[in-house]
């Protein structure tokens, strides 16, 4: 796979050749990396299935939880890990993720909302910085990226398109799906993806339009909310478990596959 910036969004380039084909991706966020309460044995497994399946890896905001900085509101230093309590502490958790991440192929990263705080208090940029460090691509809070898939035999060129964001609130009933009615009004997409509230979850739609010929076409959307690896939350949010249910741990696999003579990609999500 190829991935570029394109104008506005960023191209992700795959070549097939052959009636049957498929190809997976790792769509992930809310890691929360340097978090005691990262579950980073979870975290290597999935990266390690990542690299087993020859999948890149997607992350789609707070890779990074970097809440114990000294102007930070939420600030617990009884909540930090020995390794990082230093005082270079955004230096180390960069270092230490770029060490971990540097042996899976990371194509792309973008922030969330824990990066922005850092971003706006500190002028530190965490995500640019880790994603200057793996020589990958780094989108922005929210996005676009085109995946193109190109038939080497013939039969031209398909393209799926993903809108992302970083944000969202969940209802303890609703746990945040009531969201994708506003994303399928304001973005025409195949595929939306969210992370934030710590909820994992996908969700088809399908709504019509009528072509040049005058015939109904229906169109598939799928709805997909990564989970999180942080297993509960920092000092002084604990009422957040109380309200919304323990978060739901991991992120989740996209496969991209084409069937027989017919050209259609199709898009299919399985929870990792």
């Amino acid at each position: 796979m190829e991935i570029y910036k394109k104008g506005d969004i960023f191209e992700c380039q795959f070549t097939y050749s052959g009636e049957n084909w498929e190809k997976t991706i790792l769509l992930m966020s809310d890691e929360h990396y340097d978090s005691p309460h990262c579950d980073r044995a979870l975290l290597k497994k999935h990266h390690e299935k990542a690299k087993a399946l020859d999948a890149p890896i997607f992350k789609f905001g707070d890779v990074f939880d970097c809440m114990d900085s000294k102007y930070d509101p939420r600030t617990h230093k009884g909540d930090i890990r020995p390794e990082h309590n230093v005082k270079d502490y955004f230096d180390a958790v960069t270092k230490d993720a770029h060490d971990f991440y540097k042996d899976y192929d990371v194509a792309f990263i973008s922030p969330g909302n824990h990066e922005e705080n850092v971003l706006h208090r500190h002028e530190t940029d965490l995500i640019g910085n880790l994603g200057e460090r793996l020589d990958c691509a780094v989108g922005d809070y929210s996005g676009w990226l085109r995946f193109s898939f190109y038939n080497q035999t013939g039969g031209g060129k398909r393209h799926l398109n993903m809108y992302y964001n970083h944000e969202g609130g969940a209802g303890p009933v609703s746990l945040g799906v009531i969201k994708t009615n506003r994303n399928a009004v304001n973005y025409n997409a195949d595929i939306y993806v969210n992370g934030h509230n710590h909820n994992r979850w996908q969700v088809e739609r399908v709504n019509e339009k009528i072509n040049a010929a005058g015939n109904i076409k229906r169109k598939e959307q799928l709805h997909i909310n990564s989970g999180t690896y942080n297993t509960k939350p920092a000092k002084g949010r604990e009422r957040y478990d109380s309200k919304y249910g323990q978060p739901n741990l991991g992120g989740v696999f996209l496969t991209f596959a084409k069937r027989g003579k017919d050209e259609e990609i199709y898009a299919r999500a399985m929870f990792a």
